[in-house]
C-alpha cells in the first residue's frame, strides 16, 4: 500500500439478511491486517488510508473498512480527519513516555515472576531468542545496504523473547494489555532507532543477554531491574527518534 491511496471503491456488499457474526469477524480481520502493516512500517506514519482504496485492495465493501478505521482510531493508531480520511499517527513524545512507563512496570513484573516460575522448556526458548539477537547483529554487520534480513530476525527475536517471559510469568491477561500498548507505538519505529547502528543493536542484544542471565539464575530482583531499565532505554531512544522524524517532516520557512 502506498502512502496515499486513491483507488475507487470495490463492489458493494450483497443485499440480504445481515450476518452479524460474519461482519464482526471481517472487521476484526481488517483491523488485524492493517495494524500489522502499520506496525511493520509497510504503511508508515503519516500515510493516508482512503476507504475506497483499502476496500478495493482487500476485496471488501467500504462499510467494514470504515468500522475497522474507527477501531484503529480508538487504539490510537490512526486519526480520522473530517473530509479527508484516516491518517496513520506518528506517536508523540508524550505517547512514548507514558506508554513505555507502563510497559516498563508490566515487563518488570513479568520478568520477576518468570525468574521464579519459568520451566526448562521456556528457558530453552528464551535462550534461543536471545541467541537470535546476536545473529541479527551479524546480519546487520554483513548487510550491504539491505537490512531487511537483520530487521526480520531482530523482530522475531524480540517478539519471541518477550512473549516467553510473559508466558512464564503466568499472568494470562498481561499479554493482551501489553499488546494494546504496542499498538500505540509501531514496532518499526524501534528498528528505525536501532537498525542502522551496529553498536546500538549490540547494546540491545547485550541487554537481552543480561535479562536472560537474571531469569536463568532465578534472581527476580535483577530480572525486574534489568527489564525495567531495558524499557527505559528503549523509551529514551524512541523519543529522540520521533523528535528527529517530526523535525524532518516540518516544513522549513524560507
Amino acid at each position: 500500500m502506498t502512502s496515499e491511496v486513491t483507488a475507487t471503491d470495490s463492489a458493494s456488499a450483497q443485499p440480504g439478511t445481515p450476518r452479524r457474526a460474519d461482519e464482526h469477524d471481517l472487521v476484526d480481520s481488517l483491523v488485524t491486517a492493517l495494524q500489522e502493516r502499520i506496525n511493520s512500517g509497510e504503511i508508515p506514519a503519516g500515510s493516508w488510508l482512503r476507504q475506497e482504496a483499502v476496500a478495493k485492495e482487500l476485496g471488501v465493501s467500504r462499510m467494514p473498512v470504515r468500522e475497522a478505521l474507527r477501531q484503529l482510531q480508538v487504539r490510537g493508531t490512526v486519526e480520522l480527519i473530517a473530509n479527508r480520511g484516516a491518517r496513520v499517527r506518528l506517536p508523540s513524545t508524550r505517547d512514548i513516555i507514558e506508554v513505555y512507563e507502563l510497559h516498563g512496570i508490566l515487563q518488570g513484573h513479568a520478568g520477576a515472576a518468570a525468574a521464579e516460575l519459568i520451566t526448562t522448556d521456556q528457558l530453552e526458548r528464551l535462550a534461543a531468542a536471545e541467541a537470535m539477537f546476536r545473529v541479527a547483529v551479524e546480519d546487520l554487520r554483513a548487510a550491504d545496504g539491505d537490512t531487511s534480513t537483520a530487521q526480520h530476525r531482530w523482530h522475531e527475536a524480540n517478539t519471541d523473547f518477550h512473549l516467553v517471559i510473559i508466558e512464564a510469568g503466568g499472568n494470562r491477561h498481561l499479554a493482551e494489555v501489553l499488546e494494546n500498548l504496542h499498538h500505540k507505538v509501531p514496532r518499526n519505529l524501534t528498528w528505525i532507532a536501532l537498525g542502522n547502528d551496529v553498536r546500538r543493536l549490540e547494546k540491545d542484544a547485550a541487554e537481552h543477554a543480561g535479562i536472560l542471565d537474571a531469569i536463568s539464575r532465578g534472581d527476580a530482583t535483577a530480572a525486574r531491574d534489568r527489564l525495567t531499565e531495558h524499557v527505559r532505554r528503549a523509551s529514551d531512544l524512541l523519543v529522540r527518534t520521533v523528535d528527529e522524524i517530526a523535525q524532518d517532516s516540518t516544513p522549513r520557512r524560507r
